[in-house]
């Protein structure tokens, strides 16, 4: 039996920003894309949830303009 390694190609789709977003989503964020856990609209901004490939978790604040790179994948 032989083992394989499957890849993950991403495609940009869009730039939104966090209204127009919602857990399960996959955005780029400091060059990486990572996946949406939870968001929560804030008085000033959002609070997002967000996890990597490697599972690492880390929260991100965002203001109402900040636009995101939307990938989904192929």
């Amino acid at each position: 039996m032989s083992d394989t390694i499957t890849t993950m190609e991403l495609i940009k789709v869009d730039s939104m920003t966090a209204y127009s977003l919602e857990p399960g989503d996959l955005i780029g964020v400091d060059g990486d894309v990572v996946t949406i856990k939870n968001i929560v609209s804030l008085n000033k901004g959002y609070e997002i949830e967000i996890v990597n490939d490697f599972g690492e978790e880390d929260v991100i604040y965002p203001g109402d303009d900040d636009m995101f790179d939307l990938y989904i994948e192929d």
